[in-house]
């Protein structure tokens, strides 16, 4: 470990680069040094608070430069290096412009300071000038992408079950997965019964043969009915002529089962904590971007994320057939989250893979892992899912046109 009192770090838009090393090194102060271009400067308030909730009393400052030259960076570094007057000061040599990180060696070299360098990819940072290691990355929780990105959690669309009910909803969910067509004009009939009570109702009564408002016919399947209460997400199922009626056990009950497509959202976030191998699993993850703006408003819902090994994952859940649409989707909120340095998998049901449809060869070249309904329906998912995750490899997309 390199002990500092001052982490010269240059900023950078990948928001990794910016906060790994301060929180591994744990520095006293830490100094951004940004091009004196740049607008927001919100940016460096959600760095602090990253850090602060990490490292309290750690002080964190911003110092715009003109990058337009290596002769002006490097001076401009060392008046910044005379105004602190510090005795143990670092430069990491991770973010930044091709300039900004020559300038960093150059004065570094200068005042010999130690040269450092993140490496992401494999977890450790090195001083440039011997290639030793100085220390191994701690690890990262979600919050603290989200802090630096000044971002934050809003709320779950669905709220995540509890441990014990995961048999039961792999085992419902794999039955309504065998049944996709009854399953559409089940969930339907529910939807459209559920609009006409309140949101807190539990008790639903109909007749079994009814009209959406567009018009279209929809009745539910009886034996997916008796599942549901033979699972016990309803009960008191009472059908008598062509009328029907029974009871959820409780709102979030009522929630899975008017919503067609939580149940692979569900399926795919049990399997990942089964796993026991991720961190910070998380189901239907509502994001407000911007947390600083004093308006809340939610970006697109992430179906569920997940850190593996202090990379944040991002998959999407479509109990469809996967398209163009929903492929970009994906890269653009781990692109704006993760940045480089995340993982995105999309896991449809459908038959993309198998098939090796052009879906899946553009899933492959947007750097997305993608998984089909063979892969949901194979009674080792949950390793399947695993060895997506683990073999997704950053280093070999680098030069993929992405």
């Amino acid at each position: 470990m390199v002990p500092t009192e001052l982490l010269i770090e240059f900023y950078d838009k990948d928001v990794l680069k910016n906060i790994v090393a301060p929180l591994t090194l744990r520095p006293e102060k830490v100094l951004y040094l940004f091009d004196n271009n740049m607008q927001d400067m919100m940016v460096f308030s959600a760095l602090k608070k990253c850090l602060s909730r990490n490292i309290p009393g750690i002080k964190v400052e911003h110092f715009p430069i003109d990058i337009s030259s290596v002769d002006k960076i490097s001076r401009q570094i060392s008046r910044v290096l005379d105004r602190f007057k510090v005795e143990e000061c670092a430069i990491d040599l991770t973010g930044g412009s091709e300039l900004m990180l020559l300038a960093g060696y150059q004065a570094g070299t200068k005042f010999n300071l130690p040269l450092l360098h993140t490496d992401l990819a494999n977890k450790s940072i090195t001083n440039l000038l011997d290639d030793s290691m100085v220390a191994k990355i701690v690890p990262l929780t979600l919050e603290d992408f989200i802090d630096a990105k000044g971002a934050c959690f809003i709320g779950e669309s669905h709220r995540p079950p509890s441990e014990e009910r995961f048999s039961i909803i792999e085992e419902m969910a794999r039955f309504l997965f065998e049944r996709l067509t009854d399953w559409k004009y089940t969930c339907s009939f529910m939807q459209t019964v559920a609009t006409r009570t309140l949101p807190h109702e539990l008790f639903m009564e109909s007749k079994w043969n009814i009209h959406m408002k567009n018009g279209k016919p929809v009745y539910p399947d009886r034996v997916i009915l008796e599942k549901f209460q033979c699972m016990g997400f309803i009960h008191s199922l009472l059908i008598e002529g062509e009328y029907v009626q029974f009871a959820f056990h409780s709102v979030e009950d009522k929630q899975y089962c008017i919503s067609y497509g939580v149940w692979l959202e569900l399926y795919v976030y049990i399997a990942a904590k089964k796993a026991g191998v991720f961190h910070d699993v998380k189901l239907g993850t509502m994001i407000d971007w911007n947390a600083y703006d004093n308006i809340t408003v939610a970006g697109n819902e992430i179906d569920v994320i997940l850190m593996d090994d202090s990379l944040p994952v991002f998959i999407s859940c479509k109990l469809r057939d996967a398209d163009t649409a929903a492929l970009n989707e994906l890269l653009i909120a781990k692109k704006r989250l993760g940045g480089w340095f995340s993982k995105g998998i999309i896991i449809t049901y459908g038959k993309e893979r198998k098939g090796n449809t052009g879906t899946y060869k553009r899933a492959q070249e947007l750097g997305l892992e993608l998984l089909d309904a063979t892969d949901i329906m194979a009674e080792d998912f949950g390793q399947r899912l695993v060895k997506a995750i683990r073999e997704h490899d950053l280093v070999s997309l680098k030069w993929k046109k992405i």
